[in-house]
């Protein structure tokens, strides 16, 4: 008799735990499956597919056949609507892994159905039909719901349940508005740059007529002033994975503090863009002739090539965009200033002009390798005579024809304060009377002192072929520098020296570059 009376006592206490976390087993076995894959809040994605995704497929099959609809506690419901979208965004990469990032996903958060609590549901149908619209547009949720991005708020640990939602909609919500991740102060700009969810999600900020400054400082340690201007820390968007490098280098996971993670190699996210504008002074009193010796030429020959790039970021395997090219020539005595092309002068000696404008295309041809990147252009000839073969008294400005340029950009992480570049590619000429094509080489060393300084040192080698054999080629070395100005603003200076070559130029370029990120 006491057996049964201990036996019944046992399953009423059972049924008061279930009917208390009627999701109890969903709840626990989110927690087991996050602690083995999520370590400082990113993802081993490789692993869960590695050890065959049973655990993520067990979550999934108990998100699709709980009834959400029955659960009658609002605390339960809010935990298990947290963990669901969590967990699905996971599956949601792993069913398209590898990826660079979910933007790369057409429809990760619109589109894509999934069988959740009953229903058929997108991930912003969960996060604003069953969260933020059944619990008052919490503002809080912003900080517990992971979109895979490294913009996202840190993904925990530990799952939510019905004894930890709240206590931990408010400690994650603390703990993201202390962070410079998501907030930023800037006390001599008087200004406040905040994560973009701020600007996406303003009305779930200043509900009750408050500021979204003095939303912050409902949570801050440090109170921002409240008349400090706002803005916005753009959203980083590249996935958050867990890999052997995450942890040591700057180079996996671009930020908008840091733009040395932006290499030739690195293809920008889905809406930015990238405005460049490099402008190349050569000039010259000396050639390599065909000896490779170098011969006196007696005067100054001067070019300078002002090249603007605009690039857009389709998503983070396609960018494309477009370059326009000025150029301008000044022969000159041999004494003279290098300087004086800025003259600008137009005669027999001197000519300036917008030369070459045409699209481009810009992709990541292996996931698997996001280094790696090829780059293909194509300029059109804007200006009349641009070779001066129809007026012998007007010097060489560019070439006449269409040119086709295609570049293979690949660079390597040595250390955390250094990264080896690579750059190689085939430049086609059409119907040009000179070379038929040429295929440069560059190797460029970067050392960076700071987050914003970058110190390098450039090399290349450049053949010209004729048919199926090199008539001309030149090398050289340069020593160059960037630095960081503002959030998305950078400067870059470059000095190189011709110091072999043959049938080319013997001569020295001085390069002043501005680079934009947004």
């Amino acid at each position: 008799m006491k057996t049964l009376k201990a036996l019944f006592v046992l399953m009423m206490l059972s049924s008061l735990v279930l009917a208390g976390d009627g999701n109890n087993h969903f709840f626990q076995k989110t927690d087991q499956f996050l602690k083995t894959y999520v370590k400082s809040g990113k993802v081993n994605y490789s692993k869960i597919r590695s050890n065959g995704g049973t655990q993520l497929a067990e979550l999934v099959k108990i998100i699709a056949t709980t009834d959400a609809a029955s659960i009658q506690d609002a605390t339960e419901k809010k935990a298990f609507w947290i963990n669901a979208y969590n967990i699905i965004v996971i599956k949601s990469v792993i069913d398209n892994y590898p990826l660079k990032s979910p933007l790369d996903v057409n429809g990760f958060f619109d589109k894509k159905k999934h069988d959740i609590g009953g229903e058929s549901l997108t991930l912003n149908d969960l996060e604003h039909k069953r969260l933020r619209k059944e619990y008052a547009y919490d503002a809080r949720l912003h900080f517990v719901l992971v979109c895979a991005a490294l913009g996202c708020p840190v993904l925990i640990e530990d799952a939510y349940t019905t004894v930890n939602v709240d206590e931990l909609l408010e400690e994650r919500t603390r703990i993201a508005l202390n962070s410079t991740q998501h907030v930023r102060v800037d006390a001599e700009k008087k200004k406040v740059y905040v994560s973009e969810l701020f600007k996406w999600y303003r009305d779930d900020f200043v509900q009750g007529g408050i500021s979204e400054i003095e939303y912050l400082n409902k949570f801050r340690k440090q109170a921002v002033p409240t008349d400090y201007s706002l803005d916005y820390i753009r959203y980083d968007w590249t996935l958050n994975e867990l890999t052997s490098a995450s942890q040591s280098t700057l180079f996996t996971s671009p930020t908008r503090d840091n733009l040395q993670a932006y290499t030739p190699s690195t293809l920008l996210r889905r809406g930015q863009f990238e405005i460049k504008q490099f402008n190349n002074l050569y000039t010259q009193t000396a050639s390599f002739n065909d000896q490779r010796q170098a011969i006196d030429q007696n005067r100054r020959s001067t070019f300078f090539t002002g090249i603007t790039n605009v690039l857009f970021g389709i998503n983070t395997r396609l960018n494309v965009g477009f370059d326009v090219y000025f150029r301008s020539v000044r022969n000159d005595a041999t004494g003279s200033s290098p300087f004086a092309l800025f003259e600008f002068a137009s005669g027999n000696d001197a000519r300036s002009a917008i030369s070459q404008v045409g699209p481009k295309i810009k992709v990541n041809p292996f996931a698997s390798i996001p280094n790696l990147s090829v780059q293909s252009a194509v300029l059109f000839p804007l200006a009349d005579d641009l070779d001066g073969n129809e007026d012998p008294n007007s010097p060489f400005l560019d070439f006449d024809d269409m040119q086709w340029f295609t570049q293979l950009f690949y660079d390597k992480t040595l250390s955390r304060n250094s990264l080896l570049y690579f750059e190689s590619g085939v430049f086609f000429r059409f119907g040009s009377e000179f070379e038929d094509f040429f295929t440069p080489l560059k190797a460029i060393y970067s050392y960076f002192p700071t987050a914003k300084a970058t110190i390098y040192a450039n090399s290349e080698f450049t053949p010209f072929w004729d048919g199926g054999s090199i008539n001309a080629y030149f090398g050289q070395l340069g020593l160059g520098g960037k630095y960081q100005l503002l959030d998305s603003l950078e400067i870059e200076l470059l000095y190189t020296d011709f110091l072999f070559g043959k049938n080319q130029g013997a001569g020295q370029t001085y390069n002043i570059g501005f680079r934009i990120i947004r």
